[in-house]
């Protein structure tokens, strides 16, 4: 594996721990992980969701819960495909990868199409979202060449030199 490749294979895994630890603490802490998401969505601190609405905020408090468990095994499986496949230049394992952009773009728009509340900033995830989605991008794209057939490499740097 080349330099390029082990560097683009770290920045994928250190993506991949960051959700890890962005989840274990959603999982500990609950909304107040990120109180700027409970404000761009319902326009109030996590503290007043509580108060107005306790079975409500519980609801939402294990939603948020669960949420950082699915990041956890979302970092967890993505770290899994990384140091095995991935590293052995499978293509499955390269083609699978381009989810995590994907999904990285698909957590803004959910933010949009639901709608903040008004007057309320964009909350994190919706700015992060893209920059995830740019970077995993980018790196998955400097890494191809290990994916692609010799053909598609040969073709790709001759209409390079062209």
């Amino acid at each position: 594996m080349s330099l390029r490749s082990k560097i683009s294979t770290s920045i994928l895994v250190a993506i991949a721990a960051i959700f890890v630890i962005f989840g274990i603490g959603d999982m500990l802490t609950g909304p107040a992980a990120d109180p700027a998401i409970t404000v761009a969505v319902s326009g109030l601190p996590p503290a007043d969701v509580a108060a107005a609405e306790p079975v409500g905020y519980r609801l939402y408090d294990f939603a948020t819960r669960m949420g950082g468990l699915n990041l956890v095994l979302i970092g967890l499986l993505l770290t899994s495909i990384l140091v095995v496949p991935y590293r052995l230049g499978q293509r499955w394992a390269w083609a699978t990868m381009w989810l995590l952009p994907a999904w990285s773009l698909a957590v803004p728009v959910v933010f949009v199409v639901f709608g903040p509340a008004p007057g309320t900033p964009i909350p994190p995830p919706a700015i992060s979202g893209p920059i995830v989605a740019a970077i995993t991008g980018i790196v998955l794209l400097v890494d191809r060449g290990r994916f692609l057939g010799r053909r598609v490499r040969e073709a790709t740097l001759g209409a390079a030199q062209a």
